[in-house]
């Protein structure tokens, strides 16, 4: 669903701008399309495997909406380099056609799938531990 909805913005976001729009073949375009896709998947993950850790979706969801939201913006202003592999942060990386001063598309996405793996795994181990 995340690479559908990736490429269906982008296509409509495209028919909006006219002149100016750009295609798939421009450099970074498709990688971001494509890296769209798989974040959002990444994202959905790790909530999943917090979700499992405290066993609430309402405690997940209100820890990751401010987080994500806020708390990202203002750790990246203060701790300058450390907060470009923040999950939501290093993922980004593959929407920007300029990936300086971070991880780089790919690696950021590759940070991201840490993130989701350290949760899911946490979460496994949680429900595993006091659940039948």
């Amino acid at each position: 669903m995340g690479l559908a909805a990736s490429f269906a913005t982008f296509f409509a976001g495209q028919a909006f701008l006219g002149r100016h729009a750009i295609g798939l073949g421009e450099p970074g375009a498709l990688r971001a399309c494509l890296g769209a896709g798989i974040y959002l998947a990444l994202m959905a993950l790790f909530a999943a495997g917090l979700t499992f850790l405290l066993r609430s979706a309402v405690a997940v969801l209100s820890l990751l909406i401010p987080f994500i939201l806020i708390v990202s913006f203002v750790v990246g202003d203060i701790a300058g380099g450390a907060a470009a592999y923040l999950p939501d942060r290093a993922g980004q990386q593959v929407l920007h056609r300029d990936t300086t001063g971070g991880p780089g598309p790919w690696t950021g996405l590759a940070v991201t799938a840490l993130w989701a793996a350290g949760a899911l795994l946490a979460g496994w181990q949680a429900v595993r531990r006091r659940d039948a």
